[in-house]
């Protein structure tokens, strides 16, 4: 079965295509992946690493857990931003905890306020 270059992007934008419900429900699951993840990078692997054993395994599959939630918090940040209704600057403020540690679960906290104060 050989497609074409229509088709392949065809089936790819089709695939992508979530509802709101569901947009909100990753956006939640990974803004709490990435605040476990940051716990489990910062508060265990790294002084592991530093402090017992350099060579320590947790890296790569705690390192990858993180990547891998990041990545899908900010790819989930722009899905969700007009559902949320957030402005340029506020918009701004939600990737910049990205960077920030822990940050993220302020993100949450935010999210469920407004869905309690907008049930859809």
């Amino acid at each position: 079965m050989d497609l074409d270059r229509t088709e392949r992007k065809d089936i790819f934008v089709k695939n992508l295509k979530m509802d709101e419900k569901s947009k909100k429900k990753y956006f939640n699951l990974f803004c709490i992946a990435e605040f476990i993840s940051c716990f489990l990078l910062f508060c265990i692997a790294m002084p592991i690493k530093y402090g017992v054993d350099e060579e320590t395994w947790l890296m790569f599959p705690i390192g990858l857990f993180h990547g891998v939630a990041f990545m899908g918090y900010v790819l989930f940040a722009f899905l969700v931003k007009k559902i949320y209704r957030w402005d340029d600057e506020e918009f701004a403020f939600i990737l910049m905890f990205a960077f920030i540690p822990f940050a993220t679960w302020l993100v949450h906290k935010k999210v469920k306020k407004f869905e309690q104060e907008n049930p859809s």
